[in-house]
């Protein structure tokens, strides 16, 4: 059974029964993959379908707990617009979307070394609050961002 799993086509599906901050999840029952739809980014479930079924070795569950240590996908190309973190999923057709500082920090922090500390500290600085208070804002905007498939485990997780 294991040897058919592995050379039998994979065939991802949107499920509308399942929700992730309002968004349907895409999921594939001949893996693990699976991620909540941004309603912004990924215009709908089937660039993500199709790409699944051309990328099956990429396959991350992203409703899955996220990992103490992150990384940026390869599909993911993003930029500090002001402010802003502007991102652009290359698996969709879709536009470049903005998200806030909070964010912008988070892509820093992982891309500098993988954890969410930089970020933590620049949050606790720049909105002058206690650090426990935004390391939990931190932990829930790099959740969100997990689950939509714009973080991954860093490599040597997976």
């Amino acid at each position: 059974m294991t040897a058919y799993r592995a050379a039998a086509p994979h065939r991802p599906v949107p499920d509308y029964d399942r929700r992730f901050d309002g968004q349907p999840v895409v999921h594939c029952p001949d893996c693990h993959w699976a991620q909540a739809l941004d309603r912004y980014l990924h215009e709908g479930p089937w660039a993500l379908i199709y790409w699944h079924a051309d990328h099956p070795d990429d396959a991350v569950d992203h409703l899955a707990a996220p990992p103490d240590r992150l990384a940026v996908p390869a599909y993911v190309e993003w930029w500090a617009s002001g402010h802003w973190l502007a991102i652009e999923d290359k698996r969709t057709e879709g536009s470049g979307v903005l998200f806030g500082t909070e964010c912008l920090e988070i892509f820093r922090s992982v891309s500098a070394h993988g954890g969410l500390e930089r970020a933590v500290v620049a949050n606790t600085h720049r909105r002058r609050i206690f650090p426990s208070t935004a390391r939990a804002n931190i932990e829930d905007a790099a959740a969100s961002l997990f689950r939509t498939g714009l973080l991954r485990p860093a490599p040597g997780l997976q």
